[in-house]
Protein backbone atom coordinates (compact mmCIF):
# COMPACT_ATOMS: atom_id res chain seq x y z
CA UNK A 1 0.00 0.00 0.00
CA UNK A 2 2.71 2.43 1.00
CA UNK A 3 4.47 1.41 -2.46
CA UNK A 4 1.74 2.37 -4.43
CA UNK A 5 1.30 5.71 -2.76
CA UNK A 6 4.96 6.74 -2.80
CA UNK A 7 4.75 5.45 -6.60
CA UNK A 8 1.48 7.90 -7.10
CA UNK A 9 3.31 11.02 -5.61
CA UNK A 10 6.39 10.41 -7.88
CA UNK A 11 4.11 10.46 -10.84
CA UNK A 12 2.48 13.24 -9.30
CA UNK A 13 5.59 15.38 -9.29
CA UNK A 14 6.89 14.06 -12.54
CA UNK A 15 3.41 15.22 -14.11
CA UNK A 16 4.34 18.90 -12.35
CA UNK A 17 7.67 19.35 -13.50
CA UNK A 18 6.44 18.24 -16.91
CA UNK A 19 3.72 20.67 -16.91
CA UNK A 20 6.24 23.45 -15.39
CA UNK A 21 8.71 22.75 -17.96
CA UNK A 22 6.14 23.10 -20.72
CA UNK A 23 4.95 26.30 -19.31
CA UNK A 24 8.27 27.99 -19.26
CA UNK A 25 8.46 30.75 -21.81
CA UNK A 26 10.01 29.83 -24.96
CA UNK A 27 12.72 32.16 -26.30
CA UNK A 28 13.14 33.92 -29.70
CA UNK A 29 16.82 32.81 -29.47
CA UNK A 30 19.32 31.01 -27.10
CA UNK A 31 22.69 32.05 -27.28
CA UNK A 32 25.25 29.58 -25.56
CA UNK A 33 28.85 28.67 -25.54
CA UNK A 34 30.10 32.48 -24.84
CA UNK A 35 31.84 33.49 -22.12
CA UNK A 36 29.16 36.60 -21.79
CA UNK A 37 30.43 39.33 -18.52
CA UNK A 38 27.28 40.30 -17.98
CA UNK A 39 28.43 43.12 -15.49
CA UNK A 40 25.90 42.49 -12.72
CA UNK A 41 26.82 43.85 -9.62
CA UNK A 42 28.58 40.09 -9.01
CA UNK A 43 30.20 40.40 -12.16
CA UNK A 44 28.58 37.02 -12.85
CA UNK A 45 29.80 35.28 -16.27
CA UNK A 46 27.67 32.82 -18.06
CA UNK A 47 28.22 30.67 -20.90
CA UNK A 48 24.11 31.22 -22.28
CA UNK A 49 21.75 33.82 -22.80
CA UNK A 50 18.08 33.89 -23.34
CA UNK A 51 16.35 36.48 -25.61
CA UNK A 52 12.71 37.19 -25.32
CA UNK A 53 10.86 39.98 -27.02
CA UNK A 54 14.09 42.16 -26.79
CA UNK A 55 14.76 41.19 -23.41
CA UNK A 56 16.92 39.44 -21.20
CA UNK A 57 15.25 36.17 -20.07
CA UNK A 58 17.62 34.34 -18.62
CA UNK A 59 21.41 33.80 -18.15
CA UNK A 60 23.08 30.43 -17.19
CA UNK A 61 25.22 27.48 -18.32
CA UNK A 62 24.67 26.06 -21.95
CA UNK A 63 23.68 22.89 -20.53
CA UNK A 64 21.13 24.26 -17.87
CA UNK A 65 19.68 26.69 -20.56
CA UNK A 66 19.43 24.26 -23.39
CA UNK A 67 17.41 21.67 -20.88
CA UNK A 68 15.12 24.13 -20.08
CA UNK A 69 14.42 26.50 -23.25
CA UNK A 70 13.37 25.08 -26.58
CA UNK A 71 14.13 28.61 -28.79
CA UNK A 72 13.21 29.32 -31.69
CA UNK A 73 16.53 29.52 -32.94
CA UNK A 74 19.88 29.00 -31.04
CA UNK A 75 23.12 30.59 -31.91
CA UNK A 76 26.34 28.75 -31.07
CA UNK A 77 29.02 31.70 -29.83
CA UNK A 78 32.12 28.99 -30.34
CA UNK A 79 33.87 30.59 -26.94
CA UNK A 80 33.02 34.14 -28.03
CA UNK A 81 33.55 36.77 -25.69
CA UNK A 82 30.04 39.45 -25.27
CA UNK A 83 29.46 42.21 -23.43
CA UNK A 84 26.58 44.88 -22.90
CA UNK A 85 26.21 47.06 -25.59
CA UNK A 86 28.48 50.37 -25.51
CA UNK A 87 26.94 53.91 -24.68
CA UNK A 88 29.07 56.48 -25.81
CA UNK A 89 28.29 59.37 -23.37
CA UNK A 90 28.90 62.29 -26.47
CA UNK A 91 28.82 62.25 -29.95
CA UNK A 92 27.21 63.81 -32.58
CA UNK A 93 25.24 61.48 -35.00
CA UNK A 94 24.50 63.60 -37.52
CA UNK A 95 28.43 65.18 -37.86
CA UNK A 96 29.19 62.06 -38.04
CA UNK A 97 27.51 60.55 -40.62
CA UNK A 98 27.87 63.92 -42.68
CA UNK A 99 32.23 63.14 -42.40
CA UNK A 100 31.20 60.06 -44.10
CA UNK A 101 31.24 61.93 -47.26
CA UNK A 102 34.89 62.93 -46.19
CA UNK A 103 37.83 61.47 -47.37
CA UNK A 104 40.72 61.81 -45.58
CA UNK A 105 43.64 61.66 -48.22
CA UNK A 106 46.58 62.49 -45.96
CA UNK A 107 47.90 59.18 -46.58
CA UNK A 108 47.68 58.78 -50.34
CA UNK A 109 51.67 58.37 -51.37
CA UNK A 110 50.72 58.85 -55.00
CA UNK A 111 47.55 60.33 -57.47
CA UNK A 112 46.35 56.59 -58.12
CA UNK A 113 45.92 56.45 -54.57
CA UNK A 114 43.82 59.63 -54.37
CA UNK A 115 41.93 58.77 -57.54
CA UNK A 116 40.80 54.98 -55.63
CA UNK A 117 39.80 56.94 -52.17
CA UNK A 118 37.32 58.78 -54.48
CA UNK A 119 35.97 56.37 -56.61
CA UNK A 120 35.65 54.20 -53.08
CA UNK A 121 33.76 56.85 -51.65
CA UNK A 122 31.18 56.84 -54.96
CA UNK A 123 30.30 53.49 -53.92
CA UNK A 124 28.98 55.17 -50.60
CA UNK A 125 27.43 57.92 -51.73
CA UNK A 126 24.11 58.43 -53.43
CA UNK A 127 23.95 60.15 -56.83
CA UNK A 128 24.54 63.93 -56.83
CA UNK A 129 25.81 64.13 -52.86
CA UNK A 130 28.70 66.07 -51.92
CA UNK A 131 31.96 64.39 -52.01
CA UNK A 132 35.29 65.94 -49.78
CA UNK A 133 38.32 64.73 -49.19
CA UNK A 134 41.18 66.99 -47.19
CA UNK A 135 44.60 66.64 -46.36
CA UNK A 136 46.11 65.90 -50.04
CA UNK A 137 50.05 66.38 -50.28
CA UNK A 138 50.76 68.16 -53.61
CA UNK A 139 54.51 66.77 -52.85
CA UNK A 140 53.61 63.17 -53.40
CA UNK A 141 52.32 64.08 -57.69
CA UNK A 142 54.81 63.87 -60.19
CA UNK A 143 54.91 66.23 -62.72
CA UNK A 144 53.48 64.16 -64.96
CA UNK A 145 50.27 63.52 -62.50
CA UNK A 146 50.58 67.35 -62.15
CA UNK A 147 49.60 67.95 -65.48
CA UNK A 148 46.64 66.00 -65.32
CA UNK A 149 45.33 67.46 -61.77
CA UNK A 150 41.98 69.33 -63.20
CA UNK A 151 38.44 69.10 -63.12
CA UNK A 152 38.76 66.41 -65.77
CA UNK A 153 40.45 63.60 -63.43
CA UNK A 154 37.59 64.12 -61.29
CA UNK A 155 35.08 64.65 -63.94
CA UNK A 156 36.23 60.75 -65.36
CA UNK A 157 36.04 59.20 -62.41
CA UNK A 158 32.69 61.00 -60.57
CA UNK A 159 30.69 62.63 -62.98
CA UNK A 160 27.62 62.15 -60.99
CA UNK A 161 28.88 63.20 -57.64
CA UNK A 162 29.55 67.01 -56.40
CA UNK A 163 33.62 66.10 -55.45
CA UNK A 164 35.84 68.75 -53.73
CA UNK A 165 39.23 68.14 -52.82
CA UNK A 166 41.86 70.29 -50.22
CA UNK A 167 45.37 69.98 -49.85
CA UNK A 168 46.98 69.86 -46.59
CA UNK A 169 47.30 73.40 -46.11
CA UNK A 170 43.95 74.51 -46.80
CA UNK A 171 45.70 76.84 -49.62
CA UNK A 172 44.70 74.82 -52.48
CA UNK A 173 41.01 73.34 -53.74
CA UNK A 174 40.52 71.38 -56.98
CA UNK A 175 36.51 70.44 -58.09
CA UNK A 176 34.84 68.69 -60.58
CA UNK A 177 32.66 70.29 -63.40
CA UNK A 178 29.76 69.18 -61.25
CA UNK A 179 30.60 70.90 -58.13
CA UNK A 180 31.43 74.24 -60.13
CA UNK A 181 28.53 74.70 -61.75
CA UNK A 182 26.63 74.08 -58.44
CA UNK A 183 28.25 77.01 -56.66
CA UNK A 184 27.98 78.87 -59.43
CA UNK A 185 32.35 79.55 -60.11
CA UNK A 186 32.03 80.02 -64.13
CA UNK A 187 35.22 81.47 -66.23
CA UNK A 188 33.57 85.05 -65.77
CA UNK A 189 33.94 84.92 -61.59
CA UNK A 190 36.47 86.76 -59.99
CA UNK A 191 38.64 86.04 -57.88
CA UNK A 192 38.51 87.58 -54.42
CA UNK A 193 41.31 89.53 -53.17
CA UNK A 194 43.99 87.21 -51.40
CA UNK A 195 42.99 84.30 -54.27
CA UNK A 196 42.90 82.82 -57.30
CA UNK A 197 40.39 80.91 -59.40
CA UNK A 198 42.55 78.89 -62.06
CA UNK A 199 42.06 79.00 -65.40
CA UNK A 200 44.13 77.79 -68.85
CA UNK A 201 45.35 79.60 -71.53
CA UNK A 202 42.12 79.83 -73.22
CA UNK A 203 40.34 81.08 -70.10
CA UNK A 204 38.36 77.97 -69.02
CA UNK A 205 38.68 76.83 -65.71
CA UNK A 206 40.77 74.41 -64.49
CA UNK A 207 39.00 73.34 -61.68
CA UNK A 208 41.66 74.23 -59.19
CA UNK A 209 41.20 77.31 -56.55
CA UNK A 210 43.94 78.66 -54.42
CA UNK A 211 44.50 80.77 -51.36
CA UNK A 212 41.17 82.63 -50.42
CA UNK A 213 39.47 81.63 -53.36
CA UNK A 214 39.09 78.15 -51.50
CA UNK A 215 36.60 79.68 -49.43
CA UNK A 216 34.17 80.02 -52.30
CA UNK A 217 33.46 76.20 -51.55
CA UNK A 218 32.43 76.70 -48.38
CA UNK A 219 30.59 80.11 -48.58
CA UNK A 220 28.84 79.01 -51.45
CA UNK A 221 27.66 75.52 -50.86
CA UNK A 222 23.95 74.77 -50.77
CA UNK A 223 22.60 73.63 -47.47
CA UNK A 224 21.42 69.90 -47.92
CA UNK A 225 18.23 68.41 -48.10
CA UNK A 226 16.00 67.01 -46.02
CA UNK A 227 15.82 63.52 -47.33
CA UNK A 228 19.73 63.98 -48.33
CA UNK A 229 20.52 64.16 -44.60
CA UNK A 230 18.20 61.46 -44.02
CA UNK A 231 20.12 59.13 -46.17
CA UNK A 232 23.15 59.94 -44.65
CA UNK A 233 21.89 59.48 -41.02
CA UNK A 234 20.89 56.06 -42.46
CA UNK A 235 24.94 55.34 -43.46
CA UNK A 236 26.00 56.69 -40.46
CA UNK A 237 24.10 54.51 -37.97
CA UNK A 238 25.18 51.17 -39.45
CA UNK A 239 28.85 52.79 -39.68
CA UNK A 240 28.09 53.30 -35.82
CA UNK A 241 26.90 49.87 -34.98
CA UNK A 242 30.05 48.15 -36.17
CA UNK A 243 32.01 49.54 -33.07
CA UNK A 244 29.65 47.80 -30.68
CA UNK A 245 28.09 51.49 -29.64
CA UNK A 246 23.96 50.78 -29.37
CA UNK A 247 23.21 54.36 -27.83
CA UNK A 248 24.47 57.20 -27.87
CA UNK A 249 24.50 60.57 -25.80
CA UNK A 250 24.09 63.40 -28.57
CA UNK A 251 24.69 67.09 -26.90
CA UNK A 252 24.04 68.63 -30.68
CA UNK A 253 20.93 67.37 -31.98
CA UNK A 254 18.46 69.85 -33.17
CA UNK A 255 14.50 70.38 -33.09
CA UNK A 256 14.93 68.95 -37.13
CA UNK A 257 17.20 66.27 -35.77
CA UNK A 258 15.16 65.04 -33.53
CA UNK A 259 12.22 65.03 -35.97
CA UNK A 260 14.17 62.92 -38.49
CA UNK A 261 15.43 60.51 -36.02
CA UNK A 262 11.70 59.86 -35.10
CA UNK A 263 10.55 59.62 -38.48
CA UNK A 264 13.12 56.78 -39.13
CA UNK A 265 12.54 55.64 -36.01
CA UNK A 266 8.91 55.12 -37.12
CA UNK A 267 9.91 53.43 -40.54
CA UNK A 268 12.09 50.65 -38.58
CA UNK A 269 15.16 52.55 -39.71
CA UNK A 270 16.67 53.46 -36.90
CA UNK A 271 18.43 50.55 -34.69
CA UNK A 272 20.45 52.90 -32.53
CA UNK A 273 19.23 54.04 -29.37
CA UNK A 274 19.82 58.24 -28.58
CA UNK A 275 19.27 59.71 -25.50
CA UNK A 276 19.32 63.46 -26.88
CA UNK A 277 21.39 66.38 -24.86
CA UNK A 278 20.22 69.79 -25.53
CA UNK A 279 22.11 72.64 -26.25
CA UNK A 280 21.43 75.43 -23.90
CA UNK A 281 22.49 77.78 -26.23
CA UNK A 282 19.63 77.08 -28.87
CA UNK A 283 16.57 79.34 -26.68
CA UNK A 284 14.12 78.58 -29.66
CA UNK A 285 15.00 74.76 -28.52
CA UNK A 286 15.18 74.95 -25.47
CA UNK A 287 12.12 76.74 -24.91
CA UNK A 288 10.36 74.12 -27.03
CA UNK A 289 11.03 71.50 -24.97
CA UNK A 290 10.69 72.87 -21.57
CA UNK A 291 7.17 73.93 -22.64
CA UNK A 292 6.28 70.33 -23.83
CA UNK A 293 8.50 68.30 -21.56
CA UNK A 294 10.38 65.53 -21.53
CA UNK A 295 9.91 62.55 -23.74
CA UNK A 296 11.20 59.56 -22.12
CA UNK A 297 12.53 56.26 -24.58
CA UNK A 298 10.26 56.81 -27.78
CA UNK A 299 9.42 53.54 -28.83
CA UNK A 300 12.66 52.55 -27.05
CA UNK A 301 14.92 54.34 -28.93
CA UNK A 302 14.76 58.13 -28.70
CA UNK A 303 14.58 60.11 -25.25
CA UNK A 304 14.82 63.92 -24.45
CA UNK A 305 15.51 64.93 -20.87
CA UNK A 306 18.69 66.39 -20.42
CA UNK A 307 19.97 69.65 -21.43
CA UNK A 308 23.49 70.96 -21.52
CA UNK A 309 25.78 74.17 -21.85
CA UNK A 310 29.49 74.60 -22.18
CA UNK A 311 31.38 76.96 -19.76
CA UNK A 312 34.85 77.05 -21.56
CA UNK A 313 36.29 75.54 -24.51
CA UNK A 314 39.76 73.16 -24.95
CA UNK A 315 42.93 73.17 -23.52
CA UNK A 316 44.68 73.51 -26.53
CA UNK A 317 42.95 76.56 -28.09
CA UNK A 318 43.50 78.26 -24.79
CA UNK A 319 40.08 78.26 -24.49
CA UNK A 320 39.67 76.74 -21.03
CA UNK A 321 39.03 79.07 -18.08
CA UNK A 322 42.27 78.22 -15.49
CA UNK A 323 43.24 79.41 -12.99
CA UNK A 324 46.74 80.34 -13.69
CA UNK A 325 47.87 82.71 -17.00
CA UNK A 326 48.70 80.76 -20.15
CA UNK A 327 52.72 80.53 -21.14
CA UNK A 328 51.50 82.42 -24.50
CA UNK A 329 49.23 85.95 -25.05
CA UNK A 330 46.02 85.56 -24.72
CA UNK A 331 47.26 85.03 -20.59
CA UNK A 332 43.24 84.23 -19.82
CA UNK A 333 40.23 83.11 -21.54
CA UNK A 334 36.33 84.23 -20.29
CA UNK A 335 34.00 81.75 -20.13
CA UNK A 336 31.57 81.00 -22.34
CA UNK A 337 28.35 82.10 -20.68
CA UNK A 338 27.99 84.31 -16.81
CA UNK A 339 27.79 82.11 -14.00
CA UNK A 340 24.27 83.94 -13.66
CA UNK A 341 22.79 82.85 -17.42
CA UNK A 342 24.07 78.82 -16.24
CA UNK A 343 22.09 79.47 -13.20
CA UNK A 344 19.40 80.51 -14.61
CA UNK A 345 18.86 77.79 -17.32
CA UNK A 346 19.76 75.07 -14.73
CA UNK A 347 16.45 76.10 -12.73
CA UNK A 348 14.68 75.89 -15.13
CA UNK A 349 15.59 73.04 -16.35
CA UNK A 350 15.24 71.13 -12.59
CA UNK A 351 11.65 73.26 -12.58
CA UNK A 352 10.84 70.91 -15.42
CA UNK A 353 12.58 67.38 -14.31
CA UNK A 354 15.43 68.02 -17.26
CA UNK A 355 18.31 66.88 -16.45
CA UNK A 356 21.78 69.22 -16.44
CA UNK A 357 25.25 69.15 -18.01
CA UNK A 358 28.18 71.31 -17.90
CA UNK A 359 31.32 70.80 -20.38
CA UNK A 360 33.84 72.48 -17.80
CA UNK A 361 37.52 71.67 -19.42
CA UNK A 362 39.62 74.08 -17.21
CA UNK A 363 40.46 74.14 -13.34
CA UNK A 364 38.70 77.14 -12.80
CA UNK A 365 35.86 75.94 -14.93
CA UNK A 366 35.30 73.01 -13.00
CA UNK A 367 34.91 75.05 -10.02
CA UNK A 368 32.86 77.48 -10.77
CA UNK A 369 30.49 75.15 -12.17
CA UNK A 370 30.63 72.88 -8.91
CA UNK A 371 29.30 76.26 -7.33
CA UNK A 372 26.39 76.75 -9.83
CA UNK A 373 25.48 72.83 -9.04
CA UNK A 374 26.08 72.88 -5.82
CA UNK A 375 24.01 76.24 -5.12
CA UNK A 376 20.89 75.21 -7.54
CA UNK A 377 21.19 71.85 -5.91
CA UNK A 378 20.82 72.91 -2.44
CA UNK A 379 17.84 75.60 -3.55
CA UNK A 380 16.17 72.62 -5.39
CA UNK A 381 16.69 70.08 -2.87
CA UNK A 382 17.69 67.73 -5.29
CA UNK A 383 17.97 64.04 -4.52
CA UNK A 384 18.71 62.23 -7.17
CA UNK A 385 19.59 64.49 -10.18
CA UNK A 386 22.48 62.89 -11.59
CA UNK A 387 24.39 66.23 -13.23
CA UNK A 388 27.18 65.38 -15.11
CA UNK A 389 30.09 67.76 -15.69
CA UNK A 390 31.46 66.95 -18.76
CA UNK A 391 35.43 67.06 -19.69
CA UNK A 392 36.88 67.82 -16.27
CA UNK A 393 40.13 68.35 -18.23
CA UNK A 394 41.94 69.91 -15.26
CA UNK A 395 40.73 69.57 -11.91
CA UNK A 396 41.98 71.09 -8.63
CA UNK A 397 42.82 68.74 -5.85
CA UNK A 398 40.13 70.50 -3.54
CA UNK A 399 37.33 69.70 -5.94
CA UNK A 400 37.82 66.19 -6.28
CA UNK A 401 36.05 65.63 -3.21
CA UNK A 402 33.10 67.64 -4.10
CA UNK A 403 32.26 65.57 -6.89
CA UNK A 404 30.81 62.73 -4.39
CA UNK A 405 29.79 64.78 -2.26
CA UNK A 406 27.36 66.98 -5.09
CA UNK A 407 26.69 63.17 -6.60
CA UNK A 408 28.46 64.82 -9.70
CA UNK A 409 28.81 62.52 -12.61
CA UNK A 410 32.15 62.64 -14.19
CA UNK A 411 32.07 62.27 -18.23
CA UNK A 412 35.71 61.84 -19.68
CA UNK A 413 37.24 62.14 -22.79
CA UNK A 414 40.35 59.74 -22.43
CA UNK A 415 40.96 60.66 -26.45
CA UNK A 416 41.53 64.33 -25.78
CA UNK A 417 43.74 63.72 -22.55
CA UNK A 418 46.20 61.34 -24.14
CA UNK A 419 46.31 64.62 -26.48
CA UNK A 420 46.30 67.46 -24.35
CA UNK A 421 49.60 65.54 -21.80
CA UNK A 422 51.20 66.07 -25.03
CA UNK A 423 50.72 69.38 -26.23
CA UNK A 424 49.97 71.72 -22.86
CA UNK A 425 53.48 71.48 -21.34
CA UNK A 426 54.23 74.59 -24.14
CA UNK A 427 50.41 75.99 -22.74
CA UNK A 428 50.81 75.99 -18.98
CA UNK A 429 53.32 75.34 -16.13
CA UNK A 430 54.49 71.92 -14.55
CA UNK A 431 52.28 72.46 -12.26
CA UNK A 432 49.01 72.80 -13.71
CA UNK A 433 49.71 69.42 -15.92
CA UNK A 434 49.20 67.63 -12.90
CA UNK A 435 45.79 68.28 -12.88
CA UNK A 436 45.06 67.02 -16.29
CA UNK A 437 43.06 63.76 -16.67
CA UNK A 438 42.71 62.87 -13.18
CA UNK A 439 40.47 59.72 -14.04
CA UNK A 440 40.99 57.09 -11.05
CA UNK A 441 40.93 60.20 -8.93
CA UNK A 442 37.38 61.01 -10.27
CA UNK A 443 36.11 57.64 -10.06
CA UNK A 444 37.09 57.09 -6.63
CA UNK A 445 35.08 60.41 -5.73
CA UNK A 446 32.28 59.86 -7.35
CA UNK A 447 31.90 56.08 -7.19
CA UNK A 448 31.62 56.18 -11.41
CA UNK A 449 32.82 58.34 -14.57
CA UNK A 450 31.19 57.91 -17.51
CA UNK A 451 33.28 57.43 -21.08
CA UNK A 452 32.54 59.82 -24.19
CA UNK A 453 34.63 60.07 -27.34
CA UNK A 454 33.16 63.27 -28.62
CA UNK A 455 33.33 61.44 -32.08
CA UNK A 456 33.71 62.72 -34.82
CA UNK A 457 36.23 65.01 -33.28
CA UNK A 458 37.73 62.29 -31.54
CA UNK A 459 38.09 58.39 -31.93
CA UNK A 460 35.07 56.67 -32.07
CA UNK A 461 36.61 53.04 -31.18
CA UNK A 462 35.26 52.05 -27.52
CA UNK A 463 38.23 50.23 -27.62
CA UNK A 464 40.80 52.43 -28.36
CA UNK A 465 39.28 54.27 -25.70
CA UNK A 466 39.34 51.90 -23.41
CA UNK A 467 43.07 51.27 -23.97
CA UNK A 468 43.61 54.86 -23.06
CA UNK A 469 41.93 54.61 -19.19
CA UNK A 470 43.89 51.38 -18.93
CA UNK A 471 47.11 52.00 -19.72
CA UNK A 472 47.54 55.66 -20.01
CA UNK A 473 49.78 55.14 -23.23
CA UNK A 474 49.83 56.32 -26.79
CA UNK A 475 48.82 53.90 -29.39
CA UNK A 476 51.86 54.25 -31.00
CA UNK A 477 54.44 53.37 -27.91
CA UNK A 478 54.94 51.19 -25.24
CA UNK A 479 55.67 54.21 -23.26
CA UNK A 480 53.58 55.40 -20.39
CA UNK A 481 53.12 59.18 -20.26
CA UNK A 482 54.80 60.49 -17.29
CA UNK A 483 51.93 62.63 -16.07
CA UNK A 484 49.58 61.10 -13.39
CA UNK A 485 50.22 57.57 -14.24
CA UNK A 486 48.76 56.54 -11.23
CA UNK A 487 45.39 57.98 -12.88
CA UNK A 488 45.07 54.64 -14.90
CA UNK A 489 41.88 52.62 -13.99
CA UNK A 490 41.18 49.03 -14.35
CA UNK A 491 39.61 47.08 -17.59
CA UNK A 492 36.43 45.96 -15.26
CA UNK A 493 35.85 50.11 -14.66
CA UNK A 494 36.97 50.94 -17.83
CA UNK A 495 33.94 48.61 -19.37
CA UNK A 496 31.73 49.95 -16.50
CA UNK A 497 32.26 53.70 -17.96
CA UNK A 498 30.85 52.43 -21.26
CA UNK A 499 28.31 50.27 -19.99
CA UNK A 500 26.53 50.05 -16.71
CA UNK A 501 27.94 53.65 -15.21
CA UNK A 502 26.10 55.46 -18.50
CA UNK A 503 23.14 53.51 -18.28
CA UNK A 504 22.49 54.89 -14.65
CA UNK A 505 23.80 58.86 -15.42
CA UNK A 506 20.57 58.41 -18.35
CA UNK A 507 18.41 57.02 -15.46
CA UNK A 508 18.30 53.86 -17.43
CA UNK A 509 19.81 51.92 -15.03
CA UNK A 510 16.69 49.53 -14.85
CA UNK A 511 16.76 48.99 -18.23
CA UNK A 512 19.98 48.81 -20.38
CA UNK A 513 23.78 48.61 -19.18
CA UNK A 514 24.37 44.66 -18.24
CA UNK A 515 22.92 41.59 -19.52
CA UNK A 516 20.47 40.46 -16.88
CA UNK A 517 17.41 39.26 -17.15
CA UNK A 518 14.49 41.86 -17.60
CA UNK A 519 16.73 44.20 -19.49
CA UNK A 520 16.71 45.11 -22.74
CA UNK A 521 19.32 42.49 -25.10
CA UNK A 522 21.44 44.95 -26.25
CA UNK A 523 25.05 43.30 -26.38
CA UNK A 524 27.80 42.73 -28.63
CA UNK A 525 29.94 39.61 -29.90
CA UNK A 526 33.90 40.82 -29.79
CA UNK A 527 36.83 39.13 -31.14
CA UNK A 528 39.04 38.90 -27.82
CA UNK A 529 38.58 38.43 -24.54
CA UNK A 530 39.67 41.73 -23.03
CA UNK A 531 39.63 41.03 -19.62
CA UNK A 532 42.63 38.17 -19.98
CA UNK A 533 44.51 39.67 -22.98
CA UNK A 534 47.74 42.08 -23.02
CA UNK A 535 46.67 45.55 -23.14
CA UNK A 536 48.08 46.34 -26.81
CA UNK A 537 45.43 43.27 -28.00
CA UNK A 538 42.54 46.15 -27.45
CA UNK A 539 43.66 48.50 -30.11
CA UNK A 540 43.27 44.77 -32.41
CA UNK A 541 39.62 44.08 -30.80
CA UNK A 542 36.70 43.75 -33.48
CA UNK A 543 33.07 43.66 -32.93
CA UNK A 544 31.41 39.96 -34.51
CA UNK A 545 27.77 41.18 -33.32
CA UNK A 546 25.47 43.98 -32.25
CA UNK A 547 22.64 43.17 -31.02
CA UNK A 548 19.92 45.69 -30.20
CA UNK A 549 16.92 44.73 -28.47
CA UNK A 550 17.40 41.02 -29.13
CA UNK A 551 17.93 41.56 -33.36
CA UNK A 552 21.18 41.56 -34.96
CA UNK A 553 21.61 44.80 -36.30
CA UNK A 554 25.63 44.37 -37.86
CA UNK A 555 27.68 40.92 -38.01
CA UNK A 556 31.32 41.11 -39.59
CA UNK A 557 30.66 38.53 -41.97
CA UNK A 558 34.82 38.13 -42.11
CA UNK A 559 35.43 36.99 -38.39
CA UNK A 560 32.08 34.84 -38.12
CA UNK A 561 33.54 32.63 -41.18
CA UNK A 562 37.01 32.97 -39.45
CA UNK A 563 35.40 31.40 -36.50
CA UNK A 564 36.42 34.46 -34.18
Amino acid sequence: MRLQTNHKVFLFIFIIITAFNGCAEKPDVLYINGKIYTMSKDNKVAEAVAVKDGKILETGSTSDLSDKYKPEETIDLKGATVLPGFIDSDGSVFEFSKNLNYINLSFAKSLDEIKQLIIDRTKLASEGEWIGGYGYNENVLTDEDYQKFDKFLLDQIAPNFNVYIVNNTFSAALLNSRALRVLNINKDTKSPAGGEIDKDDNGELTGLLFDESVNLVRDNMPGQLKNEITAQLERGVKEILKYGITQVHDRSVSKEGIDIIRELIDANKFPLKIYAVLSGEDNTLIDFYLNKGTEISYKDRLTVRSITVDYDGLIEYQKAVIYEDYKNDPKKSLPYLSDNDILSLFNRAADKNFQFSIKAVGDKAVTNSLNIIESVTKQKNLNDARTILGYCEMVDAKDISRFGELKVIPSVRPDLTMTDVQITEQLISADALKKVGLWNSLLKSSGMIVTASDFPVQQINPFVQIYYLTTRQQTDTAVITGINTDQKISILDAVRSYTVWPAYSSFEENTKGSIETGKVADMIVISNDIFNIDSRELLNTKVIRTIINGSIVYEDKNLLSAGK
